[in-house]
């Protein structure tokens, strides 16, 4: 399940991580994890996690884009 916008999506289809790093000049950014998701309505789109670092327990995730 994904909530976003006020309204909770049922995930169908996955595909990932693909683990990205960030630029070599800049420090301390943590690598993010993307996927590829589909929900039942057929939206795709594609989410990413940071990565816990330090005394961070739990990762955080975004909405990176929508397929069209």
């Amino acid at each position: 399940m994904l909530f976003w916008r006020g309204t909770t999506h049922r995930i169908t289809a996955a595909e990932g991580p693909e683990r990205i790093a960030s630029e070599w000049w800049i420090e301390k950014a943590p690598p993010r994890d993307y996927y590829r998701v589909q929900d039942a309505e057929g939206r795709r789109l594609w989410i990413y996690r940071d990565r816990p670092y330090g005394g961070e327990t739990e990762p955080r995730w975004y909405i990176h884009g929508v397929f069209a």
